[in-house]
């Protein structure tokens, strides 16, 4: 038995992080903010809990641009993209 009882769920996230950052990337590119709202918003507390802390600091500057009722800025979204795709073992 692994020492680590979360690792079968960062290995998952880690296989979901490239189609998360395809649905980003579909979501930028037809001007979805509310769909990146929602998964910048997810994404920034999943990634911190399994221990993923850059992606979860990038989406949670995300998110916290719509709570402060701040204009997105795309290169967070397209930063965040980027580093989803670094994280995913498929990429």
């Amino acid at each position: 038995m692994s020492a680590d009882a979360l690792e079968p769920l960062r290995l998952r996230f880690r296989q979901r992080a490239g189609q998360e950052s395809r649905h980003l990337a579909d979501a930028l590119a037809r001007g979805d903010i509310s769909e990146i709202e929602r998964l910048a918003h997810g994404l920034a507390g999943v990634a911190g809990l399994f221990g993923f802390a850059d992606v979860s600091a990038q989406a949670l500057e995300i998110d916290g641009e719509f709570a402060r009722g701040e204009a997105l800025s795309l290169d967070k979204v397209r930063a965040l993209i980027i580093a989803l795709e670094r994280l995913s073992p498929y990429s």
